[in-house]
């Protein structure tokens, strides 16, 4: 039963289906751009996955500068280099091929081009930013990951290096104008690539199933969503990683990834995120690696508030929950994703040297996180303090 108003807000054309990247240049001229900015990294490049993208603009008559320095966890400077790349250039859009990195770049660096002031300016996490009042260049976006879902957000989350703090910078102006959604541009994805990518999806799509706002009724098409991305992850992303070429498992990868990026900003996300958050703006820690190790812990601390979509969370994973009670199969869901980051080599969080002593640090920065709001269990600095030890010691 709903219990409150929901709005469900979508701004993208999205186009599935394999080969759906050459459509680039028919998309571009189609929007009326002459000239495109490729927002993209080095390793998309070196993969060859521009090919086919850069020979479709070209038969389209529309002409490109390619802009590939972007890193993992974006900053703020590569926002700022990338609009004054993108008008000494003489570009009127934005193409960006790549993971949620190259993006969340792309939509930021779109929308400052009709905004004033510091893309940080407008963070949504904690600031309570400034808002946007104009719509950027469009962006069409091409994801080469099945994980983030920033091809069909309006968000971005880009690093602010004085505070070492990600930003989430998010309007429904930022919405990408098309999203052209290539399941054959993940083939060749390494394997730890397609682990932390595709948890990464799953912890949209928990979390989405699980905020505040859903236990309260939330929106019916959200849950659908967030459900069914759950069962798609937790049945093909052993496949995808373990064998690459597997493009059935591919392409219910980049399902469930894209039905868990239209979920979540809908409705919210949780702990896990808040957490991974400050993780990933003090010690680099990969996004989907930082949300893989906590999001074990993260269940085990909100089971009780929702055992009951737990419960179906352990179901879509597969889990045989009949004759338990309901928390017990509620356990079940914890249970299948540990065995899932166990069978993905996920690291642990000792890999990355934190410093234990940087954890109260860590919590105060996590609690602050608009994530961590939505969470359906209040959590406290001690809480995350707790979280961040118990995933610090795990093995």
């Amino acid at each position: 039963m709903i219990s409150e108003i929901a709005t469900f807000y979508v701004g993208t054309k999205l186009v599935f289906g394999n080969g759906s990247s050459n459509q680039a240049g028919a998309e571009l001229a189609s929007l009326g751009v002459k000239k495109a900015m490729v927002v993209t990294d080095k390793g998309v490049i070196a993969a060859g996955l521009l090919k086919g993208i850069l020979e479709s603009m070209s038969a389209a008559g529309v002409e490109y500068f390619i802009f590939d320095e972007v890193p993992p966890n974006p900053p703020r400077s590569i926002v700022v280099k990338g609009l004054q790349l993108y008008r000494a250039n003489g570009c009127d859009g934005f193409i960006a091929v790549g993971g949620g990195s190259s993006m969340d770049a792309c939509k930021a660096i779109s929308i400052m081009t009709a905004n004033d002031g510091d893309v940080i300016e407008y963070d949504n996490s904690e600031l309570g930013g400034k808002k946007f009042k104009n719509k950027g260049a469009p962006v069409i976006t091409v994801p080469t990951t099945s994980g983030t879902g920033s091809e069909v957000t309006q968000w971005s989350v880009i690093t602010d290096e004085k505070r070492n703090w990600k930003s989430s910078i998010g309007s429904p102006l930022m919405s990408p104008t098309v999203a052209l959604v290539d399941p054959l541009l993940t083939l060749g994805l390494p394997p730890s690539i397609t682990a932390a990518t595709g948890v990464d999806a799953l912890t949209h799509a928990i979390e989405a199933y699980t905020t505040k706002a859903a236990i309260r009724g939330g929106s019916p098409v959200t849950d659908a969503l967030a459900l069914d991305a759950i069962r798609l992850i937790g049945a093909n992303l052993r496949q995808a990683y373990a064998q690459g070429y597997n493009v059935e498992a591919r392409k219910n990868m980049m399902i469930g990834s894209t039905m868990a990026g239209l979920a979540f900003p809908q409705i919210g996300l949780g702990t896990c995120h808040g957490m991974a958050h400050p993780l990933g703006g003090h010690y680099d820690v990969p996004h989907g690696v930082a949300n893989a190790i906590l999001l074990p812990h993260i269940m085990k601390f909100n089971l009780m508030t929702c055992p009951d979509r737990f419960r179906n969370i352990a179901i879509a994973l597969g889990e045989n929950v009949e004759g338990l009670t309901l928390m017990e199969a509620a356990e079940k869901a914890v249970t299948a994703v540990k065995k899932l980051c166990r069978d993905l080599q996920i690291p642990s969080l000792k890999t990355f040297n934190i410093d234990p002593a940087s954890l109260p640090r860590l919590a105060e920065d996590a609690v602050k996180e608009a994530a961590t709001k939505d969470n359906p269990r209040n959590t406290s600095v001690q809480d995350a303090i707790d979280l961040f030890t118990k995933a610090l010691n795990d093995e």
